[in-house]
């Protein structure tokens, strides 16, 4: 099975239905679960959402969004422990060029130590870090 890493961009699309990327989202999402693809995400990715979620919406929307990614029996979530920690810190240290947030820096060092190789977002930080967006 195909392992899928997923950043706040897609979960927000996702989840919020005026975001510009809604319905590709909910198409992408809809293949990964038909596909049976082991879908990934970090505490740091959900913490992001629920507060993009809450600031772009409402606190209700944000809740709905916690609940289905808390509870949801096929997203695997990671926990940003020091394994992935330190490695984070020491390679956002690097990126002097780019303007990656910590978040994303942590979900590359989750996704290349899983081995994942492809990524459900909508920005372009993943692509810029080696990763493949899904389309």
């Amino acid at each position: 099975m195909e392992k899928i890493f997923v950043d706040t961009s897609g979960w927000v699309a996702l989840f919020v239905k005026n975001d510009v990327n809604h319905k590709k989202a909910v198409s992408i999402f809809q293949k990964l679960k038909d596909t049976k693809a082991l879908i990934y995400t970090s505490d740091y990715v959900i913490d992001e959402t629920i507060t993009t979620i809450l600031v772009r919406g409402d606190h209700r929307q944000s809740v709905v969004a916690g609940n289905a990614l808390f509870n949801s029996e096929i997203i695997k979530c990671i926990y940003v422990a020091p394994e992935y920690l330190e490695p984070a810190w020491k390679l956002y240290q690097k990126y002097k060029d780019k303007k990656f947030s910590f978040t994303d820096v942590t979900s590359f060092v989750i996704s290349k130590n899983l081995n994942i190789r492809k990524v459900f977002a909508f920005d372009k930080n993943f692509h810029q870090a080696g990763f493949e967006l899904l389309k």
